[in-house]
């Protein structure tokens, strides 16, 4: 059937698709807050909300590309009163937010026919014994049925190592960057793989040494590159505690998960900004493939690096001192962000970001 448009038409309508995106991309938003105020009943609902509970970080709630609300909540560095406030672009570890930007790292190559997710990873750990029963799929959805190197340390590592990085750890001293590997392969089964979900970092860990091996290039080098860069991430990174920002536990300490252990797991620092810019972005099929979006959300459980529920994807991210949630609705494009420099035991970023999601709801025009 012959289109009723001139082919001019439709020209004129990627150009300017083209166009927005690219503005969007580099948009760059400063300050502490941003309140729209066309939705001004929400925004001072939630403004009261968060300064009656005295959060401690960074929000932001936007519906398409629009901001309706950011702010950030305290200061930097919450023992130095002299530290700067709490402003928009500023970074926060993210912890497992960073599996949906591995998971797309693999998409991106999966769309470039440099691997395919039924490839077993014997392909890429060869000397791994069950690597003939575990694909590329299973470590992006977590039926791997490994251990996690992270959470199960214990069980992961002889007791020495766990020792050791338990020690490294609290004075944030570094481990060797092969330590993950190197007990990968004498590490247990949990489960056997395929036969049930099980959460586990070190899928995303396997997965980060799988790009590097398909790209040829480092991890780091290949997210900075094609993820950061991609989507006008210019607030991120991949370096070990480095954030505009500091938290502290109950004792007062400041530490975070040794850099080799939170490989291509949880080793994003990002501010709410560029995660919306991420959201808006991924969602819209500008960093994989809207064929291969809706392949890594096609299920009502885990996907690939993100939580899918009734037309949502989400996420939470926990690290010693650091937590976080992503989230973003398709139908509505609502992404709601929080960032807290804050343990989750102190300030709950997911019972936060549920509660705002209750008020949207509320007062949605």
């Amino acid at each position: 059937m012959k289109s009723k448009f001139p082919h001019s038409f439709f020209f004129v309508i990627a150009s300017f698709f083209l166009v927005s995106c690219a503005t969007f991309k580099n948009k760059s938003w400063d300050g502490t807050q941003i309140i729209n105020p066309q939705y001004s009943s929400f925004t001072l609902a939630l403004d009261s909300y968060l300064q009656d509970l005295k959060f401690q970080g960074a929000v932001l709630v936007g519906k398409d590309k629009e901001i309706i609300f950011a702010k950030g909540f305290g200061r930097c560095d919450p023992k130095d009163d002299a530290s700067h406030v709490i402003f928009l672009n500023a970074t926060f570890e993210t912890g497992s937010i960073s599996k949906q930007m591995t998971a797309a790292a693999i998409m991106q190559l999966v769309e470039k026919k440099k691997l395919n997710v039924s490839d077993y990873i014997s392909k890429f750990f060869p000397d791994y014994e069950h690597g003939n029963e575990i694909t590329v799929e299973m470590l992006l959805n977590m039926r791997s049925g490994l251990t996690d190197h992270i959470n199960e340390a214990d069980e992961f590592f002889p007791v020495n190592i766990y020792r050791l990085i338990d020690k490294n750890q609290l004075a944030c001293k570094p481990l060797d960057k092969d330590l993950v590997l190197t007990y990968f392969y004498d590490a247990p089964l949990l489960a056997k793989p395929n036969s049930t979900y099980f959460y586990c970092n070190t899928n995303y860990f396997l997965l980060a040494k799988i790009i590097e091996q398909v790209s040829g290039m480092p991890y780091e080098e290949y997210i900075e590159k094609n993820i950061f860069k991609k989507a006008g991430m210019t607030h991120s990174n991949l370096e070990f505690q480095a954030t505009d920002t500091k938290a502290y536990d109950r004792y007062g300490r400041y530490y975070s998960i040794p850099a080799s252990l939170a490989t291509g797991c949880g080793d994003v620092n990002s501010s709410v900004t560029d995660l919306f810019k991420w959201n808006v972005l991924f969602a819209n099929g500008k960093i994989v493939s809207k064929k291969s979006l809706h392949q890594m959300i096609d299920t009502e459980s885990y996907g690939y690096g993100v939580y899918v529920k009734n037309k949502t994807m989400f996420h939470s991210g926990t690290t010693n001192v650091f937590n976080s949630y992503n989230y973003y609705d398709f139908d509505n494009k609502l992404s709601i962000i929080v960032l807290a420099n804050r343990p989750i035991y102190v300030s709950n970023a997911t019972f936060i970001a549920e509660n705002i999601k209750t008020i949207y709801k509320n007062f949605d025009k």
